[in-house]
């Protein structure tokens, strides 16, 4: 199976060079079999002074994307959305109705959180953009500086010189403080490494470190006692990975930041979860629910839920039960069940 996903892959990425009709047009992003861990992706055509009037996009059988190219421009570029796992590109540029150019460009959206697509074959790997070099490509139209004060908050988002580009990443419903105010550059993206990324040191102005939690931390000072004060961790806290469930730009699900809505969250790990129920069996074959009926210790009339009982972060209790009620688990079911 590995041999035939490789032998389709492969042809995938030499269809670009196929495809081309006028070679003097370029797609200089994305390259191709590169790895993406957000939902976005940058298109960056070197134009050649062809003419060019408008340019498609179209990503695997999705809807197709236009947009028009002013007459001044030598340079084009606007932004994509990917979906997990392999993404086939198609961007064709037309003279009107005259198709110039078309190539096909085959890149991967990973997964922070989900084990099946986490990992992709040998054919992808990630390929930086942030270096002095390859930012020249783009000076013609933006100025390629980082003009972030740190902990100053823009007045005007639109200043940043980051905004043009990245703008799409901040387009959730809940946004984190850093990523709202466009001061990305100087709390998280500063160019440091971790234990886990660093074989990439050098490699971006605006590397982030992995694992994230000494930034995380940094500002959120009240969870760091705690986090190593308790017991017992959850392993993304005990790697400092906060960000295999949070995102740390923002969310349209919650204003937690998390990734997904709690139970697909922790069933996307807890797996066995989703097959075979929980806790306990009745003897009509049911297990307790984790799901769809309410939580009788909420105030506020929210879904039970797997942080109902259980302390996503830290606990001074076996598997992660949250408060302290004396020893034998039996004591939290009577938080629900009083008789």
């Amino acid at each position: 199976m590995k041999t035939i996903l490789a032998a389709v892959i492969l042809s995938l990425t030499m269809v670009g060079t196929l495809f081309a009709v006028d070679s003097e047009i370029e797609l200089v992003k994305p390259y191709g079999q590169d790895i993406y861990l957000t939902k976005y992706a940058a298109v960056v055509l070197d134009l050649k002074q062809s003419g060019a009037k408008r340019v498609t996009a179209k990503v695997g059988d999705g809807e197709v994307i236009e947009r028009r190219i002013p007459s001044d421009r030598n340079f084009f570029c606007f932004t994509i959305e990917l979906v997990e796992g392999v993404n086939k590109i198609t961007v064709t540029v037309y003279d009107r109705d005259r198709e110039l150019f078309k190539s096909v460009r085959t890149v991967y959206r990973g997964s922070v959180i989900d084990k099946k697509l986490k990992y992709s074959t040998k054919f992808f790997h990630k390929q930086f953009f942030h270096k002095s070099e390859k930012e020249k490509v783009c000076a013609e139209c933006h100025d390629m500086s980082m003009n972030e004060e740190k902990g100053v908050a823009f007045e005007n988002i639109t200043e940043s010189n980051c905004f043009n580009c990245h703008y799409p990443v901040t387009t959730d419903k809940y946004l984190h403080a850093p990523a709202a105010n466009w001061l990305c550059a100087t709390s998280c993206h500063t160019g440091e490494n971790g234990r886990f990324n660093r074989k990439y040191k050098d490699e971006s102005k605006y590397l982030y470190p992995d694992p994230i939690a000494p930034k995380c931390l940094s500002c959120h000072k009240e969870f760091k006692k705690k986090f190593y004060g308790e017991r017992y961790r959850h392993e993304p806290v005990d790697n400092g990975r906060c960000n295999r469930c949070h995102d740390p730009h923002g969310s349209d699900i919650s204003n937690k930041f998390l990734r997904k809505r709690v139970w697909d969250l922790c069933t996307t790990c807890h797996v066995d979860k989703k097959r075979t129920g929980h806790v306990v069996r009745t003897f009509s074959g049911k297990s307790h629910p984790t799901k769809g009926v309410k939580d009788p210790t909420s105030k506020t009339g929210e879904e039970l839920s797997c942080i109902s009982c259980h302390n996503p972060h830290v606990s001074n209790n076996g598997y992660m039960l949250r408060d302290y009620m004396g020893r034998g688990t039996m004591l939290w079911c009577k938080r629900c069940h009083q008789k």
